[in-house]
Order: C-alpha cells, then structure tokens, then sequence
C-alpha cells in the first residue's frame, strides 16, 4: 500500500537519476487507491487537504520527469536503435509510435536530400539496377516463428514483434542469432 512518503520517494529517485526508474508494477492502480482513499474521508482537516494536493503534484512532476526522459530515449533510439529498458505497458505503446514516427521523419527526410543529388549519381544507380537485373532471380529466404517474442530493436534500427506461426523476412545480422537460439525456422518462397 503507498504513503504519500513512498510516493515522494518514486517521484525523487526519478528526478535525480538521468536513467529511468523501474516503478511498481501496479503503481497507477496504486495510485488511484491512495487518492480514492484521501478523498473519501469526510472530515479532511487542513493537513489532508495539503497532503492530497501536495500528492497530486508530486505525481504531475513524476509523470512530467518520465514524459520528457521517454521523448529523449525515442530519439536516441530512433537514432541508435539501442533499446531502452524501465518503461511500463503503458508508456511502451507511446515510446514505439514515437520512435517508428522519428525513423519515417529521418527517413523521408533523406530519401528528399537525395533525391536532388547529381545526374553521375542518377548514372550510377542505373548502372546498379542493370548489374542486378542481369542475375537469374533467386528464391526468397522466409522465416516462420516458433516462438514469440515481445517487441524488440532490431541491428537494422526497425522494431520487431515476432508472432508464433508467422511468416517474416528478416535482416540477415537477425536471422542468423534468432535460429541459433531456436525462435525462427527457415523456409523457401
């Protein structure tokens, strides 16, 4: 059960550590109860009344603290792909739509800067597609999944959510760890 002194402490040891905070894994239903608990008592002296409001803030500064840190961790993944650790059920949702957002932003925006590049680069990768379109075309290389993973950052900087019994392409960096551990089996196209 949380007191407005554990409540503070969540709040502080956030506020001072530049990483985040593994938090309660029921803390908002926790926090909810603490606060449906202060409001319920009838006869709230001046100290209740100061403590409820007193909470409410150091949750707002709690939440505030994760919202930034959590912006900050999607743009250096977005970047990086280096995954980020801490988040909670609901915060995750946020922090994959955030990062898949910023890599199509980076993404759209160097696909533009390239696309005025010179006309020796526009020869070049003519040139390209004639070498590769010369070769006999080959089988494509599927995986189906054997066992499920939660969402995770692929080496190739994309998120990936592996479904057992679905069928996916993957990087070859990927490809080569997931069937040595027994998560994917390889299939021909």
């Amino acid at each position: 059960m949380l007191t407005f002194e554990k409540i503070r402490d969540i709040e502080r040891a956030e506020r001072e550590s530049k990483k985040l905070q593994k938090l309660p894994e029921h803390l908002l239903e926790e926090l909810k109860e603490y606060l449906r608990r202060k409001e319920r008592i009838s006869e709230k002296t001046s100290a209740d009344i100061t403590e409820l409001e007193n909470v409410r803030g150091i949750i707002r500064r709690l939440f505030e603290t994760r919202e930034r840190k959590i912006i900050e961790l999607a743009l250096y993944t977005a970047r990086t792909g280096i995954p980020v650790e801490n988040l909670t059920k609901q915060e995750e949702k946020t922090f994959f739509f955030l990062v898949d957002e910023l890599r199509r932003y980076r993404e759209m925006f160097f696909e533009e800067l390239q696309k005025d590049s010179s006309k020796a680069k526009e020869d070049v990768k003519e040139e390209q597609v004639k070498e590769e379109t010369s070769f006999p075309v080959s089988k494509k290389i599927v995986y189906r999944v054997k066992k499920s993973l939660p969402t995770f950052v692929g080496p190739d900087k994309k998120v990936y959510e592996l479904i057992e019994g679905q069928v996916v392409e993957l990087p070859e960096a990927l490809n080569e760890f997931l069937l040595k551990e027994g998560v994917i089996e390889k299939i021909e196209e």
